[in-house]
């Protein structure tokens, strides 16, 4: 079975690798709103930071995880000189850049992890959520939601990555109600076999384009893939979908057969900065097992045309299916709730289309439905406090756009959720 192939080959790279190296993605931005920008900005205006590699500190455009953490790697470095308001400053950038700057050769010895050790955190969520089945009837619930994570350092050079979710309601590959299981279970290697690569094997979530309405999934992909390169960023994979697809039944009684929507399928994706603020993309999907006929490319665009503001839209295609079938979004968006400063909030209007045959919603963790779907979407979020925030999305203007009733109106979508960080 593909699957048992997988995990077995997942299981023959982490033992032949003791020697190498792990990274965390660098390639992660630090949301525009982050707490860590206004403060290399004191540490920058004190004197003990000069910035990015030219000299200058780039505060008007968001910076990677990564290269945050070469600023904070030079605060480390004058830290003896900086008072003790800015040595804070140092101490709370190197707790939240530590895996970033164990990679670059950092040694950050008040937070380095001992080999064998496990670091556990959770969140928890509470949400209602009102939505109507195309062709059904409205379906209004409240839901739960709790979620551990895991993580391990093997040695200095892999790390481990686990979630453990139990919930009461259906979602991401669970089939009946208060469900437990792993939503990811991976080893993240860097210089794979002595390269500028980095793999990742075992189950994870994997996105595609900007915004990750084709893929975007929470976990629950089974595979292996791999990572590389500085401005154009490259991840190629092959991995089992099934947790997350559904199934298809043909036939009725004893003569029906149910199969599963998808299986094994390749995917690429390149993100590709044009300038500091703009990033391309381009993915293809590639299905290899399964109902769902999925031969899929797709372009994505994001641009932060200022520190507040951003525009982001994806297009695909799935050229398996008659008509070429396409799912687009487009989102002008402003901000975002950070869950570590209270107050702060964002928000972000878009419009969406799935036709017919154009994507599956167990492949993301979109907030609203877009399978067979058209319509508008606005979201807000705000931290009430440190580590708690509230998430808001309504649809409107919604309708059927699968062929069998489209055009045909839907009821608003209502989604409202608090969640917990600890």
């Amino acid at each position: 079975m593909k699957k048992t192939l997988i995990i077995t080959l997942a299981l023959v790279f982490v033992l032949s690798i003791a020697g190498t190296a792990f990274a965390a993605n660098p390639f992660v931005d630090v949301p525009a709103n982050h707490w860590a920008y206004g403060a290399v900005a004191k540490l920058a205006k004190a004197g003990v930071v000069d910035g990015m590699g030219d000299g200058t500190y780039q505060g008007a455009r968001n910076m990677t995880r990564y290269e945050m953490a070469q600023i904070v790697a030079k605060a480390m470095a004058k830290a003896d000189k900086a008072d003790a308001a800015n040595k804070a400053l140092i101490e709370k950038l190197e707790a939240e850049f530590a895996a970033e700057l164990n990679n670059l050769g950092v040694r950050v010895s008040n937070l380095e992890a001992k080999v064998g050790t496990v670091k556990v955190t959770a969140d928890a969520r509470l949400r209602y959520l009102n939505d109507e089945t195309i062709g059904g009837p409205d379906d209004s619930k409240t839901q739960l939601r709790f979620r551990l994570h895991l993580n391990a350092k093997v040695n200095d050079d892999t790390t481990f990555y686990g979630r453990v979710q139990a919930m009461n309601h259906n979602e991401f590959g669970s089939t009946s109600a208060d469900k437990l299981y792993m939503q990811e279970a991976n080893f993240t290697i860097k210089n794979f076999l002595n390269s500028d690569v980095t793999a990742k094997v075992g189950r994870f979530g994997q996105k595609l384009l900007q915004v990750g309405y084709f893929a975007d999934t929470d976990g629950m992909v089974d595979g292996a893939k791999v990572m590389f390169g500085d401005k154009a960023k490259v991840t190629l994979g092959y991995a089992d979908f099934a947790p997350i697809a559904g199934t298809t039944t043909v036939g009725t009684g004893s003569s029906a057969v149910t199969t599963e929507d998808m299986q094994d399928a390749f995917f690429a994706n390149v993100d590709y900065a044009l300038s500091k603020a703009t990033a391309i993309s381009a993915m293809y999907f590639k299905e290899q097992t399964g109902a769902k006929a999925y031969d899929v490319w797709g372009l994505g665009f994001k641009s932060q045309f200022n520190p507040d503001w951003y525009v982001a839209a994806d297009y695909s295609k799935n050229t398996e299916k008659l008509n070429d079938p396409v799912l687009y979004v487009g989102r002008l968006g402003y901000k975002g709730a950070n869950k570590a400063v209270a107050g702060s909030w964002g928000a972000y209007v878009e419009y969406f289309k799935a036709e017919a045959d154009a994507n599956d919603d167990g492949l993301t963790g979109a907030a609203v439905k877009l399978e067979g779907r058209k319509g508008w979407n606005v979201n807000f979020s705000t931290t009430l406090a440190k580590n708690i925030v509230l998430e808001a999305w309504q649809t409107f203007n919604q309708k059927v756009a699968d062929g069998t009733h489209e055009g045909d109106e839907l009821a608003d979508r209502t989604r409202v959720q608090i969640n917990f960080y600890f």
